[in-house]
């Protein structure tokens, strides 16, 4: 690991910040499925909801986003965002049908959407241009921790208690704790950066082309994406047992955490698009080995490699945003592209749910892995005109 002067006060606290949050959220992903499945809902309604979730995430990193340009104040907007998901994770204890765990959801789309723009522009204003992959790496690396402990703990209290409602109620009330942790440390940790503290901008929607067909690429690909929820289903379909699931979900996070880090420095020399555009080929392979598979051990390698889908696009996707746009419209970019991408999430997992539904999971994940193949196509053909471009400059 390189010194820790290299990674600025502001990332390392934004990071800890996404621990704590993320402890709490994965607390509850893992085991939601399952509660939701107890109350009787169908898998295009688990579909639905977890797109609701991602859906309200987008539209509302649209909105902070562009407020946090115009107002040049991310701290503001981040810890509103994190206040928002703090308080409705734990409400679902209270949650009696679809209809209430949609409202929460929404709710905490809305935070996890607030939060999320203005921190990406945070990160960016904070870190020098040649160690923003590491920056964005080592804030995933740190996030995505939380989401490994937080389903161990889930697991623990499954193994504890067995399954039940009152089991799964017990296990988001638990969000409480790190979710009041989080806010302390952007409470008093931290500091807005010189990046953002400038005159009021005039908001402008004028970005590189590259830019637009990176967004649209991802978008198609997020139509067919299969969502956490749905992917959790199928492996308790072909076998794993449901106290396990929560374990299952922290071991493919704690490869992507694993990963996120190097994979973030390696961005920074080699170019983000084409590790971008490869996690989407591994994608594919992933899902069509879920259209193919009843074996409980291939669940397992397949979610391994899930993990490191995540690894080769998150942080990467994060970084390559801010490398084509100028700072003060950064979160502006994050604001458009989140906002496009969630709305496909929001059709796609309610589309692929009621697929599944109604045909089969095998024609649901072979769906999903064709439009994943597509995403691919599409980032590799902007990654090669990018190359081709600079070798021709």
């Amino acid at each position: 690991m390189q010194p820790r002067k290299k990674i600025p006060r502001n990332v390392i606290v934004v990071a800890f910040v996404a621990l704590a949050s993320g402890f709490g959220q994965d607390l509850i992903t893992p085991v939601l499925p399952a509660f939701l499945l107890t109350l009787g809902v169908s898998r295009a309604g688990i579909g639905l909801i977890d797109g609701l979730l991602q859906g309200s995430t987008n539209l509302f990193r649209f909105i902070s986003g562009i407020l946090s340009d115009r107002f040049a104040n991310r701290k503001r907007f981040i810890f509103l965002g994190y206040f928002l998901s703090s308080v409705s994770r734990p409400l679902l204890a209270l949650a009696s049908g679809a209809a209430s765990v949609a409202l929460l959801r929404v709710a905490d789309g809305v935070g996890k959407g607030t939060k999320d723009a203005p921190r990406d522009a945070l990160i960016a204003d904070s870190a020098p241009a040649a160690g923003r992959g590491r920056a964005f790496g080592f804030q995933r690396l740190i996030d995505t921790a939380g989401s490994v402990l937080g389903p161990l703990v889930a697991a623990g209290v499954l193994l504890m208690f067995t399954p039940s409602l009152a089991t799964y109620r017990l296990i988001f009330t638990l969000a409480t704790i790190p979710g009041a942790l989080a806010l302390g440390l952007i409470w008093f940790g931290i500091a807005e950066p010189a990046a953002a503290a400038r005159a009021r901008v005039k908001i402008n929607f004028t970005f590189p082309w590259q830019f637009w067909i990176f967004t649209i690429g991802i978008a198609l690909a997020m139509l067919t994406k299969i969502n956490d929820s749905l992917f959790l289903v199928r492996a308790a379909d072909v076998g794993v047992p449901e106290s396990l699931i929560p374990l299952l979900f922290a071991g493919f996070t704690f490869l992507y955490a694993l990963l996120s880090y190097p994979i973030g420095i390696w961005s920074d020399r080699v170019g983000k698009l084409p590790l971008i555009a490869a996690g989407w080929l591994v994608l594919a392979a992933v899902e069509l080995g879920f259209a193919q598979t009843t074996s409980v051990a291939a669940a397992l390698v397949l979610f391994a490699f899930y993990g490191l889908f995540f690894a080769l696009t998150e942080g990467s996707g994060r970084a390559f945003i801010a490398d084509l746009v100028s700072p003060e419209s950064r979160g502006s970019a994050y604001a458009i592209f989140y906002t496009i991408s969630g709305l496909a999430v929001v059709a796609g997992g309610y589309g692929l749910g009621k697929l599944w539904d109604q045909v089969s999971p095998q024609a649901t994940f072979t769906v999903a892995a064709a439009g994943s193949a597509a995403g691919f196509v599409i980032l590799l053909l902007v990654a090669l005109s990018r190359r081709k471009k600079a070798v021709t400059i």
